[in-house]
């Protein structure tokens, strides 16, 4: 697939009517320095608390022992063996769908215990996906089984999984007399592809649960979950921030920025006329802003965005760090803040230029490079980002 390759992945919820917390669980974990991607949607039997514990139980033992690389066929027998058995239905509390992805090759593991099958859809329509059946023995003498596969994805996929909340939808509210099923809901993810190929993982998940929660009237009668992963190009995004330290370098840094291939923006106003000159591009200021307690906006030619450097990089902070934080806005640090979240791999490109006539103020260049770091940190382990910084 080569280093072009990137997994998004988004899981959309909804709870039950009349619960508080859902009892599916969800986690996606990049792991081997981003060389892999885990995922794991599990469903704890019923609704509720009681069901979250146990499927969040499910979930984060299958995440632990799958990302350090043991075997998953064994890792599914071992769960199996370890959760509780219902006395009276006799079968397992948590039901589960984890998948291994090798973000280099594009190799996918995956296995499957009584979830609904999940879907690859390439280009108009599903692919079938082969299959072979496990079975094996439990603590308590009974036979069990479980589904795994192994197939390669191309640039363009995705993969689709939902819990049974999902497909047994409608069922109740008399529309599908056995629930809307695994049939429609293909056609439903095939149909929303196709007339809008662009459409992002959260948006499509967003979608069939909004098709699943009409099916019951919106009244769900049971915890529904849709995790898609989409397997495309990178979103590439450039930030240069901060001259570097000699004139003599100001050619090597617009030469970095001009072959980038990706959106390119810069945070702060003196890397920006450095940049402008030696582009031979003009800089003009940008008189609307939507909040006058921050920084303009400033454009140059090619650039997605030119913004202050310190101000507004410590503004960005605090509303990233927010939880539950609005992005709607024109002012800089708001359209920064979409621009981040809208791309994948995020390079920071740092001059070392440190502020001479500043005396007795703090220096400008640890600042900046304390605040990208931070950010760096919070792109990452918040928002899933890729994140490099690098020094000119």
């Amino acid at each position: 697939m080569g280093n072009s390759f990137f997994v998004e992945v988004a899981c959309r919820q909804v709870d039950c009517m009349g619960e508080r917390i859902c009892g599916d669980s969800f986690l996606c974990r990049r792991v081997a320095g981003g060389a892999r991607t885990i995922v794991v949607l599990s469903d704890g039997m019923g609704h509720g608390v009681k069901a979250n514990i146990l499927s969040t139980l499910t979930s984060t033992m299958l995440t632990g022992f799958v990302s350090r690389h043991e075997d998953i066929t064994r890792i599914a027998e071992l769960i199996l063996k370890t959760l509780p058995v219902c006395s009276v239905r006799k079968i397992s509390y948590s039901t589960f769908t984890v998948i291994d992805i090798d973000n280099r090759t594009g190799e996918v593991q995956a296995v499957e215990y009584d979830n609904p099958r999940m879907m690859l859809i390439r280009e108009d329509g599903p692919v079938d996906l082969q299959g072979e059946e496990i079975s094996f023995h439990n603590r308590e003498g009974r036979v069990q089984k479980f589904l795994r596969s192994r197939f390669t994805v191309r640039r363009g996929d995705r993969l689709v999984l939902v819990s049974d909340g999902v497909t047994q939808s409608g069922q109740r509210a008399g529309r599908y007399r056995f629930g809307w099923g695994r049939e429609n809901l293909c056609q439903t993810v095939c149909y929303l592809t196709v007339f809008n190929r662009e459409i992002t993982s959260a948006d499509l998940a967003a979608q069939i649960l909004s098709k699943a929660t009409l099916n019951d009237d919106g009244r769900p009668s049971d915890d529904m979950s849709a995790v898609v992963i989409h397997f495309r190009e990178p979103r590439r995004l450039l930030v240069a921030s901060c001259p570097p330290a000699f004139p003599e370098e100001y050619p090597a840094l617009a030469r970095r920025v001009a072959e980038f291939q990706g959106t390119k923006a810069v945070c702060g106003y003196p890397v920006a006329e450095v940049l402008a000159n030696q582009l031979g591009l003009s800089v003009e200021r940008d008189e609307f802003s939507g909040d006058p307690s921050i920084p303009p906006v400033w454009r140059i030619p090619s650039f997605e965005l030119v913004t202050e450097g310190i101000v507004t990089l410590n503004r960005m902070l605090e509303l990233l760090e927010r939880p539950g934080g609005t992005f709607e806005g024109d002012d800089a640090v708001r359209r920064f803040c979409r621009l981040l979240l809208r791309h994948d791999e995020i390079t920071f490109l740092i001059g070392t230029k440190r502020n001479l006539n500043a005396e007795g103020l703090p220096d400008e260049f640890e600042l900046r490079r304390n605040m990208l770091r931070r950010l760096a940190a919070l792109m990452e382990s918040r928002y899933g980002k890729q994140v490099f910084i690098r020094y000119v």
